[in-house]
């Protein structure tokens, strides 16, 4: 069948409308109707040649929702038409990590910025019949994809596919660093620097933990007032050493319990180090160009202030479990999802969606589908 897609084919440049031929699923694989897509900044970053990938082209898009159309013969627990959310690491079940539940660590994740399907096959071809790779394994810039039942978690029909999409990554980026990363306590004071999609989903993470300070800093003012809203108690506009005195002037001269990096960790991490309290952790959300091979924390200082540096994508949990839990939260009130929304696009509107990212002119935008 034919599908409209939106295909990376040359960094620096547009992504093209195309409509590219789908091959039908294999065995273990399920053809989904995509609904909705967050523009997520990490799609931007491959645009732009920061995150490279093996081939061109290929569909970008990772942060969906979808409704399953046609499964493979040997899919389990996965029917004609239900509602899905896409994994971008897909939880393979048979590695190291997989089969002690942690999915977000599966050892096939170290594959999904090279194109083909999970079995190492494509199922995309543009108009001259070459093979078209899908980022993520998934490839969500389209109308509809072919995905491996390992990138697939099922989800209830009374969840808005645009808001189900933002549980595929930015909401459980944030909120599991907070709570599964960090495990901030109930009392602790926290710093979010950069509130774009994965900073305002840790200043929810903190607030749904009980700090009792949650310093949200962003150069763009309507992003600090926006985080106030989803929980922040303070808003900083500054960067560098102006960033350290404001955090120490918040605390005492202490610095914070915890500090989340979730913007550009080359400029940002070591200001939200020596904005840390002694013994304090620092969490690294935000993707760095693959250009970028070292940031410069003195030894000494990192030794003697006892603080601990760690990453964490998909919120350090299973997606298996997160994305179920985040929902339920969603359902009782605890946790916002429609506000993240700031605009919607057609498929077609999606470089100009990237450019209103890019202007911090939107949280989240989302490309959502007819029908």
């Amino acid at each position: 069948m034919d599908s409209l897609a939106a295909v990376f084919r040359e960094v620096g440049a547009p992504v093209s409308i195309e409509r590219i031929a789908l091959d039908p699923p294999g065995p273990t694989e399920v053809l989904v109707r995509i609904a909705a897509v967050g523009l997520c900044r990490t799609d931007y970053h491959v645009m732009r040649g920061e995150r490279r990938v093996a081939m061109q082209p290929m569909v970008l898009g990772h942060e969906a929702a979808a409704v399953v159309e046609q499964v493979g013969g040997a899919v389990t627990g996965i029917s004609s038409g239900d509602h899905v959310v896409l994994t971008f690491i897909p939880g393979c079940g048979k590695c190291h990590w997989c089969r002690r539940g942690l999915h977000h660590l599966c050892a096939e994740g170290a594959r999904i910025t090279q194109g083909p399907q999970l079995d190492g096959t494509y199922r995309r071809r543009d108009r001259d019949g070459a093979a078209v790779g899908a980022f993520c394994m998934i490839g969500a810039f389209a109308e509809r994809a072919v995905v491996d039942q390992a990138s697939v978690v099922v989800i209830g029909k009374d969840i808005p596919f645009d808001l189900a999409s933002l549980v595929a990554c930015g909401v459980p980026a944030g909120v599991g660093a907070a709570r599964q990363r960090a495990r901030v306590q109930p009392g602790q004071s926290v710093l979010v620097v950069g509130c774009g999609g994965d900073g305002m989903n840790v200043v929810q993470g903190a607030r749904l933990c009980g700090a009792a300070r949650i310093i949200a800093a962003d150069i763009v003012p309507a992003k600090l007032d926006w985080a106030r809203e989803f929980g922040a108690t303070h808003g900083v506009n500054a960067q560098g050493e102006a960033l350290i005195r404001a955090v120490h002037g918040l605390t005492d001269g202490i610095g914070v319990d915890h500090a989340f990096v979730c913007i550009d960790p080359p400029s940002t991490l070591l200001p939200a180090f020596r904005a840390t309290a002694r013994g304090g952790n620092v969490v690294v959300t935000a993707l760095t160009p693959d250009t970028v091979t070292e940031i410069k924390i003195p030894p000494l200082e990192l030794f003697v202030t006892q603080k601990a540096i760690m990453g964490a994508v998909y919120g350090f949990a299973s997606p298996r479990l997160q994305i179920p839990e985040l929902l339920a939260l969603y359902r009782t009130g605890e946790l916002k999802l429609r506000e993240l929304i700031t605009r919607t696009y057609r498929l077609d509107e999606i470089n100009r969606g990237y450019a209103d990212l890019e202007a911090g002119r939107n949280l989240r935008g989302v490309v959502v589908f007819e029908g």
